[in-house]
């Protein structure tokens, strides 16, 4: 268990990241400044840094007495994105995403479904992580998938059938895909287009019989 006032053993990073937020019921103490912040772990330090400053704490990682500094490592890249932004960075991806769903979602035979969470896989994969959600719940890419998927479902290019064990999907096949139309806005309500049938060919014209001798 850490102990409240953890923060107190590491004055190098307290010094620059000013703001102390004291942990409780056993969590550990979080230093932040302005949108960056660090969660102070014993064995390893965590958080979202502005690039420019991982420099100079670095430097001063390195001549800390209290710790011993290993290294540091890179991974996920935070951007200051609006719910709005966000929305239309993901649909400037709908074509993109609509074929990584198809290409998840398909199976070999017809009567075989995916019970998987697609939805929430898709959504993670094309997720952009935000300062606004740092905790990465990520309710607006969980959300834009899940309607395109509807939209996908209502279109015909993915298929649902109740499995043993739940819901399941698939995409559709080709000539699943080529019996359906497009779905179309009608009245503000969504409809099914019939296909239209296509006129008989004329039939051929046979040839007259050969004049009799």
């Amino acid at each position: 268990m850490v102990p409240s006032g953890f923060s107190g053993r590491f004055p190098e990073l307290t010094e620059r990241l000013v703001d102390v937020k004291l942990g409780h019921n056993g969590g550990c103490d979080v230093v932040t400044k302005d949108r960056q912040d660090l969660y102070l772990h014993p064995t390893s330090f965590s958080g979202v840094i502005k690039e420019d400053s991982i420099q100079p704490l670095q430097e001063q990682m390195l001549a800390a007495q209290t710790f011993h500094y290993e290294g540091v490592d890179r991974y996920e890249e935070y951007q200051d994105l609006s719910d709005g932004e966000y929305q239309a960075a993901l649909e400037a991806q709908r074509d993109e995403i609509i074929a990584y769903i198809l290409e998840q979602c398909k199976t070999k035979r017809r009567n075989l479904y995916i019970v998987a969470p697609v939805a929430e896989h898709v959504a993670t994969k094309f997720e952009i992580c935000r300062l606004c959600d740092k905790d990465r719940h990520n309710k607006i890419g969980n959300k834009f998938v899940a309607d395109l998927m509807a939209e996908l479902l209502q279109k015909g290019w993915l298929v649902s059938a109740q499995t043993s064990h739940g819901e399941g999907i698939r995409t559709a096949t080709d000539k699943e895909r080529g019996a359906r139309q497009p779905v179309t806005q009608v009245d503000g309500q969504i409809t099914m287009g019939c296909q239209e049938k296509r006129p008989d060919p004329s039939p051929k014209r046979k040839k007259p019989p050969a004049p009799s001798r």
